[in-house]
């Protein structure tokens, strides 16, 4: 048994990453673009983020901008990042294997949750496009106004963990980056690392990644493999 097929096999509550794992949230709407309309809607606000924030293409990056602005100026920029993202997820691209996965794992009894820097209302509003809101038990995003609790941070794997009423070593978290393995890693939870190209790989791999997957589809195959089991049985692997 390979190491990814194992943390699957013992994983009773799968926690994937949103945007790479899931989907490519700004496949319609590029990032770039995403960026700059919030840096035009915030400059007409009279907000003016910090210069070295000014020439990011992340939409991350300008929220993160916000941390050293007070709290009424991040909750302007949140609003504003997740219409955005709202628009974005209705032209994302999905990620081939993902949704296979997300029932597969619900058909053998396990649980899904997805764990985001990207706001939970953007997350549910694909969910729900996809016709998998039913399959998905909780989405634990960015819906506060403090940057610093965004990933890398362990705050929305731990958050996800408790609301899901169990501990790290039950789950197994799927992210496409450093930022995730150490959220992951920090959190006590271990990490498949989605990895579609080699770069990506590498940069996972230099991590400490626990296993990689160089598709969704090979985490699927592995939770297809495995036998259907019932919550009492998987509480006692």
């Amino acid at each position: 048994m390979t190491e990814l097929e194992a943390l699957i096999a013992r994983a009773r509550y799968i926690l994937l990453d949103f945007d790479g794992p899931v989907c490519d949230v700004y496949a319609g709407l590029p990032a770039p673009e995403v960026a700059r309309t919030l840096r035009e809607q915030l400059a007409r606000d009279g907000i003016v983020l910090p210069e070295d924030h000014q020439p990011s293409d992340d939409p991350l990056d300008v929220f993160r901008g916000t941390t050293q602005l007070g709290r009424q100026t991040a909750a302007v920029v949140q609003k504003l990042l997740t219409a955005l993202e709202v628009r974005a997820v209705a032209t994302a691209q999905p990620t081939p294997g993902t949704a296979d996965l997300i029932r597969q794992a619900r058909a053998t009894g396990r649980t899904v949750a997805i764990v985001s820097n990207n706001s939970g209302d953007a997350i549910r509003a694909y969910l729900a496009m996809h016709g998998l809101e039913h399959d998905v038990a909780l989405v634990e995003g960015r819906d506060g106004t403090d940057a610093e609790l965004m990933k890398p941070s362990p705050y929305l794997v731990r958050a996800a963990v408790s609301r899901l009423d169990t501990v790290g070593a039950r789950c197994v978290f799927i992210g496409d980056s450093a930022s995730d393995v150490l959220a992951g890693l920090v959190a006590g939870v271990p990490v498949i690392g989605y990895a579609p190209s080699p770069r990506k790989a590498r940069e996972l791999t230099d991590a400490n990644v626990r296993a990689l997957a160089r598709s969704m589809n090979d985490i699927s195959t592995a939770i297809r493999a495995l036998p259907p089991a019932s919550t009492a049985e998987l509480a006692r692997t």
